[in-house]
């Protein structure tokens, strides 16, 4: 590598980290990175990761303009869900002709997106995809690269001794075989996670494994299984992300997306109960899990204090989450071309999100309180209200069951009294 190569990496975690390790010491002096952990709220939030960078040995900063400053090359490794947020706000910070690689496990259309932004802004995107675990293989962990500067990408990330396979010149191919594979590979960690508990819990496990190893001789899977719940016990909440972003990559492709979705929802379970995986086998990981399981709430959303107030569906993180592509598709209507294929075809045009069957059958019958509780926000929600002719005030009175001239006298006359609406349990019906 040469001395004067200068190397910014947007997002320090598990991969950046990895790739900084197998290229050396001295390579990794001449490192900047910036993590947005670092601007955390959280004191303990930002000194873990300004340790992560001291230990790397890298030179940590404070923006992510300071990183990107006269980079050759970026390594964008955040999570999926902020990758396309990544790369808009670094575009105007990049050096013209950087190499903007985007390792982020996101759909086609996803990439497409921070694309544009990178080459409006002048710099060089290169879509890439990491298609192995970073451990133990650190920089020599295969990729998959793709777009039209695949060619200098694949000649840079030589000089970084790092093992890349380009596979055309379009943004978006790397990513998708990446997303398809994953069908396979994190479907099958949730599957072997529902299997495997379901047989914990009825006393059958061995027995259902021994059958698995008979009918697919070399697998090994008790092995298999421990292996698979330490990945989603340790990174299940990445995992999940990208499972969306898989569910989002199928859904352009106009198909069904009932498995990348279910491994999502298993992931996001499974990592948020954040049970360290320890040193056990499949048993000990299993029995961890259900007694974590156990200890949750049964519902989608632990309860909450404000989750007894009367009238509304607080927009937390929880339906945040839930809602996120619901939310995408009701603001995907600020642009007249989507407003018009909406109408056109509305069960076609709701193929390319995601949404559960829940959020998309209350789009479809317009049931607005509805989208609310499955993670709608009503500043969302009203672009889709918008598009049918429905102004904000009219809006709210099909949400509080009101005429609209009735909703405007309340409004004008000091709005809900407090008196009864405190608690559901006010409510004669709740």
């Amino acid at each position: 590598m040469s001395e004067e190569l200068r190397i910014a990496c947007i997002g320090f975690g598990e991969a950046a980290s990895a790739f900084v390790a197998g290229w050396g010491a001295d390579r990794a002096a001449r490192v900047r990175a910036y993590d947005i952990k670092t601007d955390d709220a959280d004191r303990a939030v930002r000194s873990a990761k300004r340790a992560d960078y001291d230990r790397a040995g890298v030179r940590g900063c404070q923006t992510a303009a300071e990183a990107l400053e006269a980079a050759d090359a970026v390594f964008s490794l955040v999570t999926a869900d902020q990758a396309v947020t990544a790369a808009q706000a670094a575009a105007p910070g990049l050096a013209r002709g950087a190499l903007f690689l985007d390792g982020n496990s996101c759909s086609p259309n996803a990439k497409r997106r921070s694309a544009a932004a990178v080459e409006a802004a002048g710099g060089r995107y290169v879509d890439m995809a990491i298609m192995a675990p970073v451990h133990p293989r650190l920089h020599k962990t295969p990729l998959l690269i793709s777009g039209p500067h695949a060619d200098a990408a694949a000649s840079l990330l030589r000089r970084l001794e790092m093992e890349a396979t380009a596979v055309g010149p379009d943004v978006g191919s790397a990513s998708a075989i990446k997303m398809v594979r994953s069908i396979m590979v994190k479907g099958m960690e949730a599957l072997i996670a529902e299997c495997v508990l379901a047989g914990r819990r009825a006393g059958v496990d061995e027995a259902v494994l021994a059958s698995l190893d008979a009918t697919f001789p070399g697998l090994d899977f008790k092995k298999t299984a421990g292996y698979m719940l330490e990945r989603s016990m340790t990174h299940g909440v990445r995992r999940a992300a990208e499972m969306r972003e898989v569910a989002a990559t199928v859904a352009e492709l106009g198909l069904p997306h009932d498995m990348a979705s279910a491994a999502a929802a298993w992931q996001q379970r499974i990592g948020e109960l954040r049970i360290a995986a320890g040193e056990g086998d499949y048993r000990a990981r299993a029995d961890a899990l259900l007694a974590g399981m156990g200890r949750a709430a049964p519902a989608s959303h632990p309860e909450k204090p404000y989750d007894d107030i009367p009238g509304t569906f607080v927009f937390d993180a929880d339906r945040s989450r839930e809602g996120y592509h619901l939310n995408m598709f009701c603001m995907s209507l600020r642009h007249a071309a989507n407003r018009e294929a909406f109408r056109a075809d509305e069960e076609g045009y709701l193929n390319r999100f995601p949404m559960s069957a829940a959020q998309r059958r209350a789009v479809l019958e317009r049931d607005w309180n509805g989208m609310l509780r499955l993670g709608g926000n009503v500043y969302y929600t009203s672009k889709l209200a918008a598009t049918d002719g429905i102004n904000f005030q009219q809006l709210a009175g099909k949400m509080t069951g009101m005429s609209e001239e009735d909703y405007r006298a309340m409004m004008l006359a000091g709005g809900r009294p407090v008196a009864g609406n405190r608690r559901k349990a006010e409510w004669n019906h709740g």
